[in-house]
């Protein structure tokens, strides 16, 4: 059990899946990967009749749908989440800490959707989206980084 708990940490990419070049560290997320494609839901809720390709998504989904459960509870104030991605971003409302800089100005979030978001202002579109580039996006961009102080900003890396 541990030799495979350990495999989890690796860089290693053994698995590959054979309708598509993406590789995997485990054979277990090598096989959620392959339902994706397939549209195998072997994980059925036992409350309704919705399926899901992987146990974790079932288990959200139960505890958004059924259970009401919230499991991560915030050690600093009363917020409490289903989900242990959600409490982390909270925890950066009480740290102030901003992790994921914008790699072509001084923006940072406190998590990867806004930053996402943010590049809109510098491309126009999402990553990894092919629509046109809104040139209004990208002119309100330029101005808001004109009139930007990073020293306004303490969680700011400039």
């Amino acid at each position: 059990i541990l030799k495979h708990h350990l495999k989890t940490h690796s860089d290693e990419k053994h698995h590959v899946c054979h309708l598509c070049p993406k590789t995997f560290r485990t054979a277990t997320l090598l096989h959620n990967h392959v339902n994706a494609h397939t549209g195998n839901k072997p994980h059925k809720c036992s409350e309704c009749d919705t399926a899901f390709v992987t146990r974790g998504e079932l288990s959200r989904h139960r505890r958004y749908k059924h259970t009401l459960e919230k499991p991560f509870k915030c050690t600093i104030c009363e917020y409490s989440s289903v989900e242990a991605s959600k409490m982390r971003r909270h925890i950066h409302s009480h740290t102030g800490e901003r992790p994921y800089p914008c790699h072509l100005c001084s923006y940072a979030s406190k998590d990867a959707y806004k930053l996402k978001r943010h590049m809109l202002t510098h491309t126009g579109r999402i990553l990894g989206q092919s629509s046109s580039p809104e040139p209004q996006l990208l002119n309100i961009h330029r101005v808001r980084m004109v009139s930007f102080q990073p020293q306004n900003e303490p969680f700011l890396n400039p």
